[in-house]
């Protein structure tokens, strides 16, 4: 399976003819050109929006995620289910 196999390529016929550089988003399905693209991953999604609806996050933000810092507190006893 190659990694383009989700992408369908767009070729109209006849006046059409100049928009041979389109191809199809994996979410909304419409044709746009990647240049024009608002999403980190241009190959795939037309926008930031279908990018962020598909994959429930965005690569911009997967990028300047933090960690969260673990803090020092342990509890002193385990709390163990159906025990009071």
């Amino acid at each position: 399976m190659n990694a383009t196999d989700d992408r369908e390529t767009t070729i109209p016929a006849g006046r059409d003819a100049e928009f041979t550089g389109l191809i199809r988003c994996k979410r909304c399905n419409l044709s746009y050109t990647p240049s024009k693209s608002t999403s980190a991953l241009r190959l795939t999604y037309c926008s930031f929006l279908c990018e962020l609806g598909d994959l429930g996050f965005s690569m911009q933000g997967l990028e300047h995620m933090e960690r969260v810092k673990k803090t020092d507190e342990q509890p002193k006893e385990p709390v163990r289910a159906g025990t009071e």
